[in-house]
């Protein structure tokens, strides 16, 4: 029984760090900056526009943004999901709780 008790603990914990990493990391706005950084033109290639628009050459986006490596895996999407389905179950309890303490406390 004892055993048991320490092995939830040990898994509920595992899984809270799972969860605050990735939900701070989520949060912070990593994967939108990451994802605005796309559509941000470096200084070269601003310039190799510039060049091209002046020379009268037809102007394509793609030839001007680099291409970012996608690091998404099986293993960032499953957590992704996992953390965003404690935030909501977090997010009932937390709500629910709060009621029945306004609840007391209004009487």
């Amino acid at each position: 029984m004892k055993k048991a008790k320490s092995l939830g603990i040990l898994i509920g914990s595992i899984i809270l760090i799972f969860f605050l990493a990735l939900y701070f990391g989520s949060t912070t706005g990593y994967y939108e900056t990451s994802t605005s950084n796309k559509a941000t033109l470096t200084e070269d290639a601003l310039k190799k526009f510039e060049k091209d628009v002046q020379s009268g050459k037809p102007i394509i986006a793609k030839n001007y943004l680099e291409d970012e490596k996608n690091y998404n895996n099986v293993a960032s999407t499953v957590g992704m999901k996992l953390s965003k389905t404690i935030e909501k179950i977090f997010n009932k309890g937390m709500s629910a709780l709060f009621n029945e303490i306004d609840k007391a406390v209004r009487g």
